[in-house]
Order: C-alpha cells, then structure tokens, then sequence
C-alpha cells in the first residue's frame, strides 16, 4: 500500500469512533493475542495519562483511520525532583501500509508536537513479544529519535482465587505494631504524602495531589476505598491501591498458542473444583484489575507483603482472574511478588525517547529505580 495515499496529521473528536474501532481489530501478538481497547470513548481513556494529542493515519481514498499514535504530557518525579515528561504508546498501524515511510512520517508529526518544548524526553513501554516494534522503531533507525533502553519492566499477573491458586508464599510474618486499614476521605493528604515521598526515589513515577483522587481527577475510576493503607504508630507508612479500569479500558482475548488454548478447558475444570473464576475463552474480555499506586516508607518488605496480601484478600471471589502489577527488573518488591503469589509471566522494555536536543537530560538521569505505574501501560 502506498505511503503517499496516506495524510498525517492530528485527530479530533470526530475521530473517536475510528480510533476505538482500529484498536479494538489490531492484536499484539504472543503467546496470548490480544487487542487493548479504548471503550466507550478513546479520548477520555487516554485522559488518565495526562494532557493527549492523537496523531493519525488517514487513507486519503476511504478517509479511513489506518494508523495513530499517542503523545501525553505529564509531571513525574526525575532525579528527585518533580518535571513534566513525556509518554508515547498506542503505536498502531494496518498492516497493508506497514512497508514504506509511514512510521517514519509519524515521527516527523511527533517532531511537529515536540517544538511546544513542553518536554525534553518521553519513555514508553514495548511489550517483549511486540517484535516488530522492538525490531524496527527501538533500533535507532535512520530518522527516527533515539531510544535508549532503560531495563526490563516485569509485569506478571497475579493469578487470583482459591485452593492452590492461593499465594504460594504463605502469609507474612505478623507484624504487631502494623495496622491495615481500607483508605478514606479523611486519610487522603496522608495518603499523597506517603505517595510523593516515596516517588521521589523512582525514576518516573506520577507526581500525585489530592485532586487526582477526587471525583473528576485524573486517576478516573478510583476512588479513595480503593487503597490499604498500612499504619505504624499512628503514622502512614505505606499505600498499595487495587485499580478497576474496565468501564474504559478493555483487553480482549483474540487467540491462545495451541499449547495454552489445550490447557485452557482442563485449567478451568481444576478451578471449578478450587472455586477460581475460569479462564476466559477466545473473543471475551480478560477480568482483572491493576495493583496500583504501590508507596512503602523504606521499601520495607513487611509492610508491602502485608498489604499485597490485603490487596489480594480482598479480591478473592470477585470476577477477577488476575492482578496485574508492573516492576522494573531492579525493584526490591519483585522477588517478594515472584516467591509469594502464583504468577502468569509478561514482560515489556521500558525505554526514554528523545531527539537530539534531549539527548543530554536523559544522560543525567541517575541511577534510581524506574517505576511504571500498570494501570497506565
């Protein structure tokens, strides 16, 4: 398909209808294929990432949607101190008009976009089985800004129900002097304190304020009960949140390899005897929610095994096959998560983007941990 019937340039409102249609019938391919959908309204799903621009693809002979991408502006803590950076995803494009100069043309709109000087750098995450990605647009193809390779970004999903899909570690050593407690109105500066201290030492990590939290804020969906809250004489030393996103957000299961689709029927019989929802079948939508907003004082891991586990409690018998969490490689959370719960693996490589011009301010990022919040990959 020629590059040259296809316009680039910036979507509108009127594009929602398209946009939600072409991410509900383009897969990322692995072992489980899937579409990320954007239902009832891609924008307003986008919103959650910060301030979007959409750039698209348009076929100049059908007006049809054939490619977009996302561009989204945010205020996230780098070197300690807050600053607005950049986050580049939904990258999806037909795959009659992959060959030719269209990626290529999609990173000049996004130049166009970045002469705001809004931002230095971007990150973005590439799922480990997106090949084509990895393989073409995070080489440092002639023309395109450069990707530099911040490590791999576990994002396992923690099977949920009972019987042996219970969390192989057992429970945590009590700790007597630590209370949890659901989240409340009334705990919420302590909640954003707790969160922005914590951030401060991760690379990346959202800058929080109360009005996030609040009805309307930008963490859509969310509400404050959806916190555990871990107290150490009076004092707020730890948050972890549990974030439904479905009523705008879906993923959907298009196929399984042969090999998972075979154990698919005799897994699900297992959990009808264990009292675990079943696995979905090709065509639904997966269940699950994300383990969000993850802040311990310390990094102590008593405090977070102590309320990972009241997270997870608390979603056992509920439609939810799993909790999806995501860990950078070097994240002191990640062996507790790997040796406590029963894991479906998934990994991705989190990358900083930036043109020439910002080539320096990524080389000053120090060494801290990076953090991707799961609720926004």
């Amino acid at each position: 398909m020629s590059a040259a019937r296809v316009e680039v340039g910036p979507a509108t409102r009127a594009d929602d209808p398209a946009l939600r249609a072409l991410v509900g019938r383009l897969v990322i391919p692995g072992d489980v294929t899937v579409t990320f959908e954007r239902e009832p309204d891609f924008f307003d799903a986008c919103s959650i990432h910060g301030d979007v621009q959409v750039g698209v693809g348009r076929d100049t002979g059908s007006g049809a949607v054939i490619g977009l991408g996302t561009r989204s502006i945010a205020s996230a803590f780098v070197n300690g101190r807050p600053r607005d950076i950049g986050y580049l995803a939904d990258l999806r494009l037909e795959p009659p008009y992959r060959n030719g100069t269209l990626v290529a043309r999609g990173y000049r709109l996004l130049r166009r976009m970045h002469a705001d000087g809004r931002v230095e750098f971007y990150t973005t995450v590439i799922f480990a089985s997106n090949r084509v990605a990895l393989d073409t647009i995070a080489t440092g193809r002639a023309g395109l800004p450069r990707y530099h390779d911040f490590g791999v970004v576990h994002c396992p999903a923690i099977n949920v129900g009972a019987g042996f899909w219970r969390p192989a570690g057992g429970r945590a050593a009590r700790d007597a002097a630590l209370e949890i407690r659901p989240g409340r109105a009334g705990l919420l500066d302590d909640i954003v304190d707790c969160l922005n201290r914590n951030n401060a030492r991760r690379q990346f990590a959202p800058v929080h304020t109360a009005r996030d939290f609040e009805p309307g804020g930008r963490w859509k969906g969310f509400a404050v009960a959806d916190f555990r809250v871990a107290f150490r004489c009076g004092r707020v030393v730890g948050v972890v949140g549990v974030w439904d996103q479905r009523a705008f957000k879906q993923t959907r299961i298009v196929r399984y390899a042969p090999h998972l689709g075979a154990a698919r029927p005799i897994v699900n019989a297992i959990r009808r005897v264990t009292g675990g929802p079943r696995y979905a079948r090709a065509g639904e939508y997966l269940r699950y929610a994300c383990v969000a907003f993850i802040a311990i004082d310390e990094n102590d891991p008593g405090v977070f095994r102590a309320l990972l586990r009241a997270a997870y409690e608390d979603q056992a018998g509920r439609d939810r096959v799993y909790l999806m969490i995501a860990l950078h490689e070097r994240d002191p959370f990640l062996p507790l998560v790997q040796r406590d719960y029963t894991l479906t693996p998934f990994q991705a490589r989190l990358f900083c983007v930036s043109f020439a011009e910002g080539e320096a301010a990524v080389g000053a990022i120090d060494a801290r941990t990076p953090h991707i919040e799961a609720a926004l990959l």
